[in-house]
């Protein structure tokens, strides 16, 4: 007993938020707050997985637990093992096939609608944890919860030193205090960006750049052709993925866009949508490409 109290006491302190609990009777049975403030209760270490989500895939495998995964969702694609895994859907969820997987637990954003999710879990049995992540620190935070729900919490301590590492000598330069702030606007769909809240604004800040779309009334919003021109970015980078055809060409010939300084000064630049969308480790990868396309001086 003593000893899986201490095991529960040091998965406890690897954690940023959540909580691990021990049950007298049985002792394995813990309980995990997830994104959400849910308190997700499962009867161990999750060792049969259904992710349903492409962020959770992505951290699952990075920190070593990608045997637990049994199943995907349809937009799961990284890394190349996952083209292995049987798909559950994606937006509609084939419960059929995710019964017949036998999980244990689902994992999930906070962009999969929750009816179907509901409905295993009064149904079924299956419990689900939900990924919502608005900041690089949240990032951190849920690496290390994916590392406790799989018992590989020293994998995830690990990664999370690696991408601190990154991300300080990134923002070492960009944060700076005599480095000018860009004007940044992100396109993932057109004329969709990133509004206060989320996490392209958070990429943005980190990057040493200011979002045109930081007072926008949500986290994602719509803005009108005028209000971009008004703003007038100084840099535009869109994202190129399965959602969009948005092309430099594209985005330079909009009707009265040639006087914005990013289209009249040539800085109009593409990042792979993954980059931006999925907030696992990979995003890291987006940082470092956004803050060189703002700040090429502090990295040449």
């Amino acid at each position: 007993m003593l000893l899986v109290i201490g095991v529960v006491v040091a998965a406890v302190a690897g954690f940023m938020a959540g909580y691990l609990v021990g049950s007298e009777k049985q002792p394995e049975t813990m309980s995990i707050v997830d994104d959400y403030g849910r308190n997700v209760k499962l009867s161990g270490m999750a060792e049969r997985i259904v992710s349903v989500a492409p962020t959770p895939t992505e951290i699952l495998f990075a920190v070593g637990a990608g045997s637990h995964v049994v199943g995907v969702d349809d937009y799961s694609d990284y890394p190349g093992e996952t083209a292995n895994l049987t798909k559950v859907g994606s937006y509609t969820l084939n419960l059929e096939v995710i019964i017949s997987l036998n999980p244990d637990l689902i994992v999930c954003s906070d962009l999969v609608p929750r009816a179907q999710l509901d409905q295993l879990a009064t149904q079924q049995g299956i419990p689900y944890f939900i990924f919502a992540t608005r900041t690089m620190e949240d990032v951190y935070k849920d690496i290390r919860l994916a590392g406790g729900l799989t018992g590989h919490t020293t994998e995830a301590d690990q990664l999370v030193t690696q991408l601190q590492t990154r991300v300080n000598a990134i923002t070492s330069k960009t944060l700076a205090a005599n480095v000018t702030k860009s004007r940044v606007y992100i396109e993932y769909y057109p004329l969709w960006t990133y509004g206060p809240g989320s996490f392209g604004d958070d990429l943005i800040r980190l990057a040493g750049g200011e979002n045109i779309a930081a007072n926008a009334s949500n986290e994602y919003p719509e803005l009108t052709p005028e209000y971009i021109i008004a703003q007038n970015p100084e840099i535009i980078v869109y994202t190129i993925g399965p959602m969009t055809t948005t092309t430099e060409a594209e985005i330079a010939g909009r009707e009265g866009w040639s006087g914005i300084s990013a289209v009249a000064g040539d800085e109009i630049y593409s990042i792979d949508d993954n980059l931006l969308s999925r907030y696992g480790p990979r995003v890291v990868d987006g940082l470092e490409q956004l803050a060189e396309m703002i700040h090429p001086e502090l990295f040449s």
